[in-house]
């Protein structure tokens, strides 16, 4: 089946929701937890390092489980219906957490919160991207699904950042002297309203999407095979290692970009921090058009390589900013808001075409294990940046609500800029094995199969 404009949009919604949940976690979470919960850094990194270690198998897990199921609605589409309320439970409940709870009891109410949440979302997430192959199967659309939902993720970015931000300001949390019990306030408001949204966008994609329900189950093989037939795959396992290393530089940029607002460029006003995030998403927003006729020009494999680099100019920026470069700042965000969407929009398009490669070799339909293992890799990936933010931020000398010295605050540039550019030029060095023409003529010859049959 092809992709209309309506299915597009309804497929991108899950990247609303999704975006609107990660981002808002990854900018906010570990500053939230730290400085207003009162959680030692190194609490918050070993609970997202339990509970995205947890989350890299389920995904796996659930993306057999997907390939396998048979039922009226397809085998993707249930998934997406039965996650939508507990992720928008578990979402509640982490930026809700007791205000009784204290030490070990805030510690193990924060893994247990992460752990259901992410599980959660790999329940709808991994079933939604096992769906993009089959909603386009040209490169054409397949681009254009992964723009819509990247396009629409952009969006729950830029709401996922800044509705806690713009609350706390309405409620005074913000203002110097504030009782951090406003904060506390402010974020539960946050989260009750954001679970709202992902909960409706969930429901939408469900109801907008459709598949194809009588696709064969692929056969009952021990793991150790699939693993080994996913090995085979050359284009896929440079895509997998190169998204791998994309993932944990951005997720450690996100995590420490607020640190940097805060104590690099001396910045606590909430409406600099308001206007700095709502640049980087309209600017990411809006470069699409370029994106995709960069794919036009280019081809996808290209356009990704130029996605990665352009995100490690980005993540060096951070020496070109210092109290009061407000101008400079900007431009940064534009830049990088512009630069990232490179690397996501065309990860999600590439790895549906692996797809096509492993299906032209063994006649078999597995999404779901692509997609799956995809997810693993990424989140074994986010979760070891996510324990790195928290030991560097340790070595460094930071200490929550304390002033940071001038050298804590290079430190703090350095995280910024050097691990996550060394990590992008490990990508592109890994990507440079993957095979664009045997994915392509893949994909071309299952269209030119399915127009035969």
């Amino acid at each position: 089946m092809s992709s209309s404009n309506s299915s597009r949009t309804s497929f991108g919604l899950s990247g609303f929701a999704d975006n609107l949940m990660g981002t808002c976690l990854g900018v906010h979470l570990f500053l939230f937890y730290t400085d207003v919960v009162g959680l030692a850094p190194l609490w918050v990194s070993a609970g997202l390092a339990i509970a995205l270690g947890w989350d890299a198998v389920a995904s796996v897990l659930m993306g057999r489980i997907s390939d396998r199921t048979r039922s009226v609605f397809g085998r993707r589409r249930p998934y997406v219906l039965a996650g939508a309320l507990p992720v928008a439970l578990a979402f509640l409940a982490l930026l809700c957490p007791p205000a009784e709870l204290h030490g070990h009891a805030l510690a193990v109410w924060f893994t247990i919160s992460l752990v259901v949440l992410f599980t959660a979302r790999t329940m709808v997430q991994v079933p939604v991207l096992s769906l993009l192959p089959e909603l386009g199967k040209t490169a054409d659309e397949r681009t254009g699904l992964a723009a819509r939902r990247e396009q629409l993720g952009n969006v729950g970015d830029l709401v996922g950042l800044l509705l806690p931000i713009a609350i706390l300001m309405a409620m005074g949390a913000a203002d110097e002297g504030a009782d951090v019990s406003l904060a506390r306030r402010g974020f539960g408001t946050a989260g009750a309203i954001l679970a709202i949204l992902a909960f409706a966008a969930l429901v939408l994609t469900w109801v907008g999407t459709k598949e194809d329900t009588n696709v064969p189950a692929p056969r009952e093989i021990p793991m150790r095979e699939v693993v080994r037939a996913l090995s085979d795959n050359a284009p896929f396992r440079a895509l997998l290692g190169a998204g791998a290393l994309g993932a944990v530089a951005l997720a450690f940029v996100n995590a420490l970009v607020l640190y940097v607002l805060e104590h690099v460029m001396h910045e606590s006003d909430p409406a600099i921090h308001l206007g700095a995030f709502v640049l980087n998403a309209v600017a990411a927003i809006a470069s699409y058009p370029i994106w995709t006729r960069v794919v036009a020009r280019f081809g996808k494999a290209h356009a990704f390589r130029m996605g990665l680099a352009t995100s490690a100019l980005a993540f060096g920026s951070v020496f070109l900013v210092g109290p009061g470069d407000h101008v400079a700042l900007a431009l940064v965000m534009i830049f990088s808001g512009i630069a990232n969407v490179g690397f996501w929009m065309l990860l999600s398009a590439l790895t549906a075409d692996v797809t096509d490669l492993d299906a032209r070799r063994h006649g078999e339909r597995r999404e779901g294990l692509f997609a799956g293992f995809a997810a693993f890799t990424k989140k074994l990936a986010v979760a070891g940046a996510s324990a790195g933010v928290g030991v560097g931020l340790t070595l460094i000398g930071y200490e929550e609500h304390v002033a940071p010295s001038a050298e804590v605050v290079f430190g703090l540039k350095l995280l910024f800029a050097v691990p996550t550019t060394l990590l992008v030029l490990a990508a592109l060095w890994i990507f440079r094995r993957y095979d664009s023409d045997r994915t392509e003529d893949a994909a071309a010859a299952l269209v030119h199969d399915a127009i035969e049959a």
